[in-house]
């Protein structure tokens, strides 16, 4: 009997002590009338979610920049294969890396490399491309400018040098529109045909000279870069 009256007596303070303090889970109350601290601490974001956060953010910017770059990379392929077909090259130029210095059908050859006579002081050193005045005058492949000058008999000269070494020179210019120092591309307009210096009538003598040493034939420079004069 006394054992019964004991349980009695626990079981009713238990079940006071649930009344007053509640469910062991609830979230005590901020006696100044806020959420608790622990509430807070659930709420802000964990140290682990921050960095999450920040390297998401970061792939996000990475792909946007790489986005960004494919972009402008596509627009730059798009306009170098533009100016590569209103010089007569088309189709699949992607690995086209030299091209021929005057737009194809624009141009015959009127004196080839070596010849001798009253035109030369000693033979020709170059390949002339018979063209009307004004005709475009292009890069044959990416190079810097390192020359534009008055050169006695050979005109109005520019001088490029591609990334090999060689020199390409072109005379008789009509004009340049390229100053030493400047980077020029593939197919990049750097001149017009002209007849200035030594010449009888408008066109374009083009040396090419290995490593800026003495000149070659142009035909044999040409055609071993898939280029037919």
């Amino acid at each position: 009997m006394l054992l019964g009256r004991v349980a009695t007596a626990v079981i009713g303070a238990c079940a006071s002590l649930l009344f007053v303090a509640g469910p062991a889970s609830a979230v005590p109350s901020d006696p100044t009338g806020g959420t608790a601290k622990s509430a807070r601490s659930a709420k802000a974001p964990s140290a682990l979610e921050a960095a999450v956060a920040r390297h998401v953010d970061h792939r996000e910017q990475a792909l946007t920049a790489m986005m960004s770059a494919a972009d402008e990379h596509a627009a730059v392929e798009q306009v170098r294969a533009q100016r590569l077909a209103a010089l007569g090259y088309h189709g699949d130029v992607t690995d086209l890396d030299h091209v021929l210095p005057v737009p194809a059908d624009s141009y015959r050859i009127s004196a080839g490399f070596g010849l001798a006579g009253a035109m030369w002081a000693s033979t020709h050193t170059g390949l002339d491309f018979a063209a009307s005045s004004g005709t475009p005058l292009v890069a044959v492949a990416d190079a810097t400018v390192t020359e534009v000058a008055d050169a006695g008999p050979y005109g109005l000269r520019t001088i490029l040098t591609l990334e090999d070494g060689t020199e390409v020179w072109y005379a008789h210019q009509l004009l340049s529109l390229v100053e030493p120092g400047q980077t020029v591309e593939l197919g990049e307009s750097i001149g017009m045909v002209g007849s200035t210096g030594n010449s009888t009538g408008p066109h374009l003598h083009l040396e090419i000279h290995p490593d800026g040493g003495d000149a070659i034939d142009p035909v044999e420079w040409l055609t071993g870069h898939d280029l037919a004069p």
